[in-house]
């Protein structure tokens, strides 16, 4: 994992609507790989919350293509509101 830091061949990406976390592999176009864990200290990362998104917006009665889904649920605003996020 150092190696390919050091190298510039990695990056992290945080999907901040969903709280999900991903390693871009920067060499190769398009590919991410989704990571559970700090790739550093091995600590479990936030329950990633896609799946909790979609079932909200349906209950709202819209599907997650729709361009006039809710401002909040157009970003992080929508789970932060809800539950602090503890550091």
């Amino acid at each position: 994992m150092v190696g390919h830091l050091d190298r510039g061949e990695i990056g992290l990406v945080y999907f901040k609507k969903f709280r999900i976390y991903f390693i871009s592999y920067l060499d190769i176009d398009n590919l991410v790989e989704k990571i559970q864990y700090c790739p550093w200290c091995g600590t479990r990362l936030p329950e990633d919350l896609e799946d909790q998104w979609n079932e909200e917006i349906k209950l709202l009665g819209f599907d997650p293509g729709d361009s006039n889904i809710p401002k909040d649920y157009k970003s992080d605003q929508w789970w932060r509101k809800k539950k602090p996020l503890k550091c």
